[in-house]
C-alpha cells in the first residue's frame, strides 16, 4: 500500500500540482524525442558525408 500512496504524491509545479505519475510520463516523453532527434540528427549528418552510389541497376 505504501508504494501506492507513493505514486499519489503531488509535486507542486508553481500553481499546478502534478503527480508523480505525470511527472514521470513527461519527462519519459521528453527523453524519447530527445534521443530520437539526435538520432535522426546523426544519421543525416553521417549521410551528408557518407560516398553516394550512383548505379541504376
Amino acid at each position: 500500500m505504501n508504494t501506492f500512496q507513493n505514486l499519489l504524491l503531488v509535486i507542486k509545479f508553481g500553481e499546478l500540482e502534478l503527480s508523480n505519475l505525470t511527472v514521470g510520463l513527461l519527462i519519459g516523453t521528453s527523453v524519447f524525442v530527445f534521443i530520437s532527434v539526435g538520432i535522426s540528427s546523426f544519421k543525416l549528418i553521417q549521410s551528408a558525408f557518407s560516398p553516394e552510389d550512383q548505379s541504376d541497376e
